[in-house]
């Protein structure tokens, strides 16, 4: 069964559900078709049925499940869950102090990525006082959501992008089972989002995630469906467009701040990407881009 977004909400200009499910019964196999699905773990434990694999889950962990992964919950125990189903693109796209972020990259990139590819083994569990810290955010931003106060959109949004954060903090990378591929690219992520104004070479980041260039290539082409040169010049874009949009520099500025290095260079790749000049989106306002 596929399941969509205005399954739970029907204002979808605001992509966004959170619930908390308690859970007598084994949960059916579903997939979502429009939206990813961040699952605490409140109580009790189930097998989580993740494709053709399962893992016993339980009290603090945490995961993400995106588009097309087919999951359910079986020999549920006292299984307690809070669910928060939203549009990554909604929410992260104007994101960047977060995407800066290894743990970021790795339990809300890369981890659902890798579950499609091979057995599913999160790798968040909370302790018990980062527990309770997540409990009481997850609380404030559900009474948010069901109050419907004044600015509730607003609110809601900075409350959930503080919870992404809190739980990119706290990912581990030493925790036992690993995967390699994850903590690899995660580093080469946060370095090109980190540093896209500046050169970057792909033997460096190759290097710098134990690859060779061309493990690193495919690697990261099979996580990302892109090149590492595409996802840098991907990022460049993304970032001048936020500039155009927000500040008063010059393009000449923009295409250095970026990584571009001259103004020239940056219009005709800024055009092949977006369709437009810089000038002209700069002119347009494309706010809705």
């Amino acid at each position: 069964m596929k399941m969509t977004l205005d399954s739970f909400t029907k204002d979808l200009s605001f992509p966004f559900f959170i619930q908390y499910g308690f859970h007598e019964k084994d949960m059916y196999l579903h997939s979502h078709n429009n939206y990813s699905e961040l699952v605490i773990v409140l109580d009790g434990s189930a097998d989580h049925i993740v494709c053709d694999d399962k893992q016993r889950i339980r009290k603090g962990d945490v995961f993400v499940i995106s588009n097309d992964i087919e999951h359910g919950y079986q020999n549920v125990e006292n299984f307690r869950i809070c669910n928060i189903m939203f549009d990554p693109r909604f929410f992260f796209e104007n994101a960047e102090d977060l995407s800066k972020s290894a743990g970021f990259q790795a339990l809300f990139v890369l981890e659902p990525h890798y579950t499609k590819e091979r057995s599913f083994k999160n790798r968040l569990r909370l302790g018990i006082d980062d527990f309770m810290q997540i409990c009481k955010v997850i609380e404030k931003i559900y009474e948010e959501y069901y109050l419907r106060n004044e600015c509730r959109k607003t609110v809601i949004t900075c409350d959930f992008l503080r919870l992404c954060a809190m739980l990119s903090r706290l990912y581990s990378f030493d925790s036992l089972g690993a995967d390699e591929n994850i903590i690899n690219l995660a580093k080469a992520v946060t370095y090109i989002e980190q540093n896209f104004g500046k050169k970057i070479k792909i033997p460096y980041l190759a290097t710098l995630s134990g690859y060779s260039d061309r493990q690193f290539i495919r690697v990261f082409k099979n996580a990302f469906n892109c090149t590492p040169s595409d996802y840098i010049m991907n990022i460049r874009v993304k970032n001048s467009k936020r500039l155009l949009r927000l500040s008063n520099y010059t393009i000449t500025e923009i295409a250095y701040r970026c990584g571009f290095g001259e103004s020239n260079y940056f219009t005709r790749a800024f055009k092949q990407a977006v369709g437009v000049t810089p000038s002209e989106f700069r002119a347009n306002k494309f706010l809705n881009e």
